[in-house]
């Protein structure tokens, strides 16, 4: 179990925003294998050299250790879905992909953000990890937005702005709320009618900003700095843009105007909203896997992109 000390050294790793990828070779049978990573750096231009971090606790440690080759390939916000895959214990990780083969044979992931083809330089012994470094055969680039990880999360960066630019846009009706949870207890905020609701504001803004949810929640007892977009749909009533955040904190007690519930107890069936039940439901069951998404669309029509944390 990871102790208090190695919690607090990881959490201030993850202030650093990065990359996702997913770093490949092929075992001793030829048969293509890979495992998501965010533990990617370029190393020198000349000669050109890269490396990645693996686990020693990893299922795939021996294959890349022992392997002459690996290829290193940058995923696209669009790509979420194959790093869920790879960080998830699936039997054949390859099935569902597009990929295609270079000059060392380890496998390339079409369409990603960019890819690299290496032959091992150096496999460094470096703590609870071995540093792979990889002289770069071949590779290669493109335009498209890159799928970012910081603290823990995935970031959608392209769907973040466009939050942002709703919010502040005066013709745009918009409502933003956030599922706060402590400890697998949700907060929901206690009104006059008997029903209980989500915080909720016209914008997201700070909590120096009067009449913004953070300000609110403040107000109120909540700090939430940390923050993820967790539902973005259009209301069918009024088509108001509805754009929910979801974050954890750390203590209860300062809490007021509202309740923390057990996850086993909450009163769904005073929670105002049928949409609003829905998305608990859906946040009480990505908890339970840690592993959340974004859903997008309507109230009733939509997607969830899903995402899972990082495993090797």
């Amino acid at each position: 179990m990871i102790n208090e000390e190695a919690r607090k050294f990881r959490h201030a790793l993850g202030a650093f925003p990065t990359g996702v990828t997913i770093v490949t070779t092929t075992d001793t049978r030829g048969e293509p294998i890979g495992f998501t990573a965010n533990s990617f750096s370029s190393v020198s231009l000349d000669p050109k050299l890269i490396l990645i971090c693996i686990d020693k606790a990893s299922i795939n440690l021996e294959a890349f250790t022992e392997s002459a080759h690996f290829a290193v390939n940058i995923l696209s916000e669009k790509q979420q879905q194959i790093s869920t895959t790879f960080a998830s214990p699936v039997e054949d990780r390859f099935s569902n992909v597009n990929w295609q083969t270079k000059t060392t044979g380890s496998p390339i992931i079409n369409d990603t953000v960019a890819w690299f083809d290496c032959a091992k330089n150096k496999c460094v012994d470096a703590g609870d990890h071995y540093i792979l470094l990889g002289k770069v055969l071949e590779f290669d680039s493109t335009i498209i937005t890159p799928l970012v990880f910081l603290r823990g999360n995935y970031v959608n960066l392209a769907l973040e702005q466009k939050m942002l630019r709703a919010m502040e846009d005066d013709n745009t009706q918009v409502l933003v709320g956030a599922l706060i949870e402590c400890r697998n207890q949700i907060f929901l905020l206690d009104q006059e009618d008997g029903y209980f609701d989500f915080p909720v504001a016209r914008s997201l803004g700070s909590i120096d900003d009067e009449n913004t949810l953070l300000s609110n929640l403040h107000a109120i007892g909540i700090d939430a700095p940390e923050h993820y977009l967790f539902s973005v749909f259009e209301s069918r009533d009024d088509k108001t843009s509805l754009i929910y955040y979801r974050a954890q904190v750390a203590g209860t007690t300062q809490a007021k105007g509202g309740q923390f519930f057990d996850f086993d107890d909450v009163p769904f069936e005073k929670i105002r909203d049928k949409w609003s039940r829905t998305m608990l439901k859906r946040y009480i069951a990505e908890r339970a896997l840690n592993a959340f998404g974004i859903y997008v669309g309507k109230e009733t029509d939509g997607k969830v992109e899903a995402i899972k944390p990082d495993h090797q």
